[in-house]
């Protein structure tokens, strides 16, 4: 009986609080945003996805520029190979190699380089959004926001979205801070 007692005592505890969490979600006020919606539409996401692709351009003119001294260093070593001595073939050789490898640490600076990039720029653009979205969680006073992007959130009714009002506010703040621009 005792040990029934125990299992008896802990089922009524279990539906007290079951329904007291129930009749504190009535209250509940829920929203549901999309944070990569945000960061790939905003005019502060498309800034960051300009700036990201400006500097992959850069990168990418040095890395053609170093393919094609090696690439001409091999065309040199092809052409002249019966002609050259073996001296100055192991010469242009070791020439080539260390155009090659100049080039294979070049192509990983810059991958490194992008990666850092792109966590900053993504980093950078999330802090306006949290920014935004607090002033829209005190001025709403919402209890729980979802993100879409987490997989979280199966389906919502779409009244429950305020990944537009969010965005409007982070591309405001975007102009105010580039000038009105």
């Amino acid at each position: 009986m005792r040990n029934g007692g125990k299992w008896w005592m802990a089922a009524v505890l279990a539906a007290a609080v079951a329904f007291a969490g129930a009749a504190r979600a009535e209250g509940l006020k829920v929203a549901v945003i999309d944070v990569n919606k945000i960061l790939n539409e905003s005019e502060a996401g498309k800034a960051a996805k300009k700036r990201m692709e400006d500097r992959y351009e850069e990168l990418k003119k040095k890395i053609d520029a170093k393919q094609d001294e090696a690439r001409k260093v091999k065309e040199e070593i092809d052409k002249q190979k019966i002609l050259l001595g073996k001296e100055k073939l192991k010469e242009k050789e070791d020439a080539l190699n260390g155009k090659v490898a100049e080039l294979r640490q070049l192509t990983q600076d810059a991958e490194k380089e992008m990666q850092t990039r792109q966590g900053e720029q993504t980093r950078e653009v999330l802090k306006v959004v949290e920014v935004q979205l607090e002033k829209v969680v005190a001025e709403e006073k919402l209890d729980l926001v979802l993100d879409r992007t987490q997989g979280a959130v199966v389906h919502f009714n779409p009244a429950l979205d305020i990944t537009a009002k969010v965005q409007g506010m982070v591309d405001k703040d975007n102009k105010e801070k580039s000038g009105g621009k």
